[in-house]
């Protein structure tokens, strides 16, 4: 039988054992510094400053503690302002601004992160990357457990939020709104509000997204998705395609392959022919869809495979570790070389 009270005395020890760390009294004003010296469990507390970087990764469990007036700009680096790998599991980033960077926070293997009142904003603007997970105001694979809560997070190219791989997690209470007006990327290129891909058990809850020339809300290949309570609207204003590829639209929540996913009490308004709301067949198989108020809807529209066997392996496993992308890769990729050489041609 497990020992309680061994574990208490263990965490009450390891809280003791933890230190606060002051950038500016401890450091003179150098963040790189201070978070080398960290330990885990330990909390960098920032001042009401401007701390310019080039980037900073996280290896270890800490707390990034800031306060009204703390900024850390990236000076236009391509790199994220923070990288974090699975060493930082645990880690709590919050209250802070992050700002001028290819990417705001970066996380891969890192599980169980709090990112809290955050404001990111102005990512990617310089540098335009299309593959991968940059340009995008935070992006986490195989983030276990994460939670997102109460930030702003505006003016970037690509993408607000990007969750891949992942088991368990929180989106909620964010401002999300000018994302990709340039059109400098297209859909299947990852722009988005928030994006889920190959995720189980996400809430995306209680947010608020305007003014993203994207899918705002995008469930893609999830399992167990809940998606309640948000506040969407100007879905499709001055809706302009990407150059290289024009055959993408916009919606408000785009339930694309998803199973056994919970859709309401959400607000959706759009323009035009643009819809709030639109699940493909196989999302509507097993969704639930309740309570909403959508200006323009529609279920049970077209699914775009790549590899339906392979995808649908992806969309109904429930631990994102055991199914993922590569499953589908060759055939996703031939897909889309095959749609730009068109427009190439022309």
């Amino acid at each position: 039988m497990k020992n309680n009270n061994k574990s208490k005395s263990v965490e009450t020890e390891s809280k003791q054992q933890s230190k606060i760390i002051s950038v500016e009294k401890d450091f003179n004003g150098n963040l790189e510094d201070a978070i080398a010296s960290a330990d885990d469990g330990d909390v960098v507390k920032l001042g009401a400053e401007v701390y310019r970087t080039n980037g900073i990764s996280i290896d270890k469990d800490i707390t990034i503690d800031g306060r009204r007036g703390t900024v850390i700009d990236g000076r236009g680096t391509s790199n994220a302002i923070f990288t974090l790998d699975s060493a930082a599991s645990g880690t709590t980033i919050r209250d802070l601004e992050i700002t001028n960077a290819g990417t705001g926070i970066f996380g891969d293997g890192a599980t169980d992160l709090t990112l809290r009142n955050l404001e990111i904003h102005d990512i990617g603007n310089d540098e335009i990357v299309r593959g991968g997970e940059e340009n995008t105001a935070i992006a986490l694979t195989h983030a276990d457990g994460f939670e997102i809560y109460n930030s702003d997070i505006y003016n970037v190219s690509k993408k607000g939020v990007g969750i891949n791989d992942t088991d368990g997690g929180i989106v909620s209470g964010l401002s999300i709104q000018d994302i990709n007006l340039e059109a400098e990327h297209g859909q299947s290129l990852n722009a988005g509000g928030i994006k889920l891909f190959n995720t189980n058990e996400v809430t995306v809850s209680n947010n608020d997204l305007s003014n993203i020339n994207a899918f705002y809300i995008w469930n893609d290949l999830t399992n167990s998705t809940i998606i309640e309570d948000n506040y969407i609207t100007g879905v499709g204003e001055d809706f302009l395609a990407p150059e290289f590829n024009n055959m993408v639209t916009v919606s408000g929540i785009y339930n694309e392959k998803s199973f056994e996913s919970i859709v309401r009490g959400n607000f959706g308004e759009a323009v035009g022919d643009f819809l709030a709301f639109d699940a493909t067949e196989f999302s509507t198989e097993t969704m639930i869809l309740e309570d909403n108020d959508f200006s323009s809807m529609e279920i049970n529209s077209t699914d775009f495979w790549a590899n339906e066997e392979l995808e649908t392996i992806v969309a109904i496993t429930e631990d994102p570790k055991e199914a993922g992308f590569e499953l589908f890769a060759d055939s996703f990729f031939e897909r889309e070389d095959s749609v730009l050489n068109v427009f190439d041609a022309e």
